[in-house]
C-alpha cells in the first residue's frame, strides 16, 4: 500500500472484537481518557455528522472537521467557528436520521491546517483537523434531553449543525447516568470493513493522491475560506483565459477561422537570434520595395489592341428561328 509522504497518516487500527469495553479504550489512545469529570465554565456545539462511518474514524483515531461543501463555505466556517470558541470546548455528536446522541468528545488542540485525515467516508471533502479525546462513547436517547430547551424554545436534537448549545452540566450528568449498554461500538466491525475498501481504494489510485495534494496546498493557504466548488471555478477561469490568450489571433481575425500570420511570426521572431531576424527583416523589406514598383503590365501605357479588334470584330450570333411564324399549328382534334 502507498503512503503519501507529504501528508503522514495514522496507522490502521482493527480489533476482531469490540465487545469488551475495557480492551477498546486501551487500545485507541483517544478513548483512555473516557469518563473524565467536566471542566467549569465549558462551552457546548452540537455536531450532526453526516454518516455513521466519520465517527467510526473520529473515536478510532481522535481527530475531526468540518466536511467542505462543495457549493457553500458554511462547513469552513464552522471550523473556524469551532476554533475560535472559548476553551474547554465539547462537543455533542449525533448522526443525521437518527433517534439518538453517540457521545460527547473534548477538543483538546486549535485547528491543524497541515494535519489531513484520507480517508474519511467522502472523497476529497475533509480537509485539517482538531484533536479530540472522547468522554463518553455511548447512545443517548432523544428523550432524555426533551426537558432541556435552548433560549428560543428548541430542543436540543431539533438545532442545525455547529450550533453552541447551554446548559452543558445537565448534559453531562444524562451521559453519566445512561447506562453502556448500546453504543456505536457494536457497529464498528462492519465499519472496519468499510474502512478497509476505502484505504486499498485510495491507496492504488494515484489520480487520487495527486488531486488531494492539490486541494491541500491550496486549502493550507486559506482554511477557513476554501471551498472544493470555488476552487474549481477558478481554475476553470484560468484555463479559460490561457487559452484565450493563446488564440487571441484567431479571434482577431477578420475572417473566421483564418490565423492571422502575424502572431505566430511574432513568437517565432523571439525564439530566433538577432542575426537571422535581421535576414528576414531585410528580405521582408526587399519584397515590399517589389510589390512597391510596378511591373511592364501593370502600367497604364500598356494597351491590348489585338484584345480589342477581337472584341470589335465579334459579331453577335443570331438567333435562328426555327419555326415558321405564318405556318399555324395544327389543332388538337
Amino acid at each position: 500500500m502507498q503512503t503519501n509522504p507529504n501528508c503522514p497518516q495514522p496507522e490502521a487500527q482493527y480489533l476482531d472484537n469490540y465487545e469488551n469495553f475495557e480492551e477498546v479504550t486501551k487500545t485507541f489512545k483517544c478513548l483512555q481518557n473516557v469518563h473524565q469529570p467536566l471542566e467549569p465554565e465549558a462551552t457546548y456545539f452540537l455536531i450532526r455528522a453526516p454518516t455513521k462511518d466519520n465517527v467510526h474514524r473520529a473515536i478510532k483515531y481522535g481527530i475531526w472537521t468540518r466536511q467542505i461543501c462543495k457549493k457553500f463555505l458554511s462547513s469552513s466556517r464552522n471550523n473556524q467557528k469551532l476554533n475560535d470558541a472559548s476553551r474547554p470546548l465539547y462537543l455533542l455528536f449525533n448522526v443525521t436520521q437518527t433517534s439518538h446522541f453517540i457521545g460527547m468528545a473534548k477538543i483538546v488542540s486549535n485547528f491543524r491546517e497541515t494535519k489531513h485525515f484520507m480517508y474519511w467516508a467522502e472523497e476529497n471533502k475533509w480537509f485539517g483537523s482538531f484533536q479530540i479525546e472522547w468522554v463518553f462513547v455511548r447512545d443517548l436517547p432523544y428523550n432524555e434531553l426533551s426537558s432541556i430547551q435552548q433560549s428560543d424554545g428548541k430542543c436540543i436534537h431539533e438545532l442545525i449543525d455547529c450550533t453552541q448549545i447551554e446548559n452543558g452540566d445537565l448534559i453531562y450528568s444524562a451521559f453519566e447516568k445512561q447506562p453502556q449498554k448500546s453504543c456505536m461500538l457494536k457497529s464498528f466491525k462492519e465499519l472496519d470493513n468499510s474502512e478497509k475498501r476505502k484505504r486499498n481504494e485510495r491507496d492504488s489510485n494515484s489520480n487520487f493522491a495527486i488531486q488531494f495534494q492539490e486541494y491541500i496546498s491550496v486549502f493550507e493557504t486559506m482554511p477557513f475560506t476554501f471551498s472544493v466548488a470555488s476552487y474549481q471555478r477558478r481554475k476553470q477561469q484560468q484555463f479559460q483565459n490561457q487559452y484565450y490568450q493563446q488564440c487571441a489571433y484567431y479571434y482577431q481575425s477578420p475572417w473566421s477561422g483564418v490565423a492571422q500570420p502575424s502572431f505566430w511570426n511574432q513568437q517565432q521572431l523571439q525564439q530566433q537570434p538577432l542575426q537571422i531576424q535581421q535576414q528576414q527583416q531585410q528580405q521582408q523589406q526587399q519584397s515590399q520595395q517589389s510589390l512597391n514598383n510596378p511591373g511592364f503590365y501593370q502600367t497604364s501605357n500598356y494597351n491590348r489592341p489585338q484584345a480589342q479588334n477581337q472584341q470589335n470584330n465579334k459579331q453577335p450570333k443570331k438567333l435562328l428561328n426555327h419555326k415558321n411564324n405564318n405556318q399555324q399549328s395544327p389543332k388538337k382534334q
